[in-house]
């Protein structure tokens, strides 16, 4: 997945990607280091989970946006993703055509969240 993501942000000449990683836990430290302006974090992930993480993530007070992705998906995975502070949610069977729309989206202070 992660592979994925990387093509779509580099075939993008408006994004850049400025960093990769593991863990729920990696994305909190990364943001705390870099603030990147979005954050496209996995729900499902290891060490710390994709909501756990992003309410980490506001608590920080950054100016970082998350944007949530799963393979799950419905009205309650979209909910809660805004109910932890997300901006945005796409699911995974639609990151080729939908994810940079989110990010955009989300980059001019939209929001962003499928069902």
């Amino acid at each position: 997945m992660r592979v994925v993501l990387r093509l779509l942000v580099k075939l993008s000449t408006d994004m850049k990607l400025v960093w990769d990683g593991n863990n729920g836990q990696e994305a909190v430290d990364a943001v705390k280091r870099l603030q990147p302006d979005v954050l496209v974090m996995d729900i499902q992930m290891p060490r710390l989970d994709g909501f756990s993480a992003t309410l980490q993530i506001v608590e920080l007070g950054v100016h970082t946006q998350v944007i949530l992705i799963s393979g799950h998906i419905g009205s309650y995975i979209a909910m809660k993703s805004a109910e932890v502070g997300a901006k945005g949610f796409v699911p995974k069977d639609d990151l080729a055509t939908s994810l940079p729309l989110a990010i955009r989206a989300v980059y001019r202070g939209e929001t962003f969240f499928m069902e």
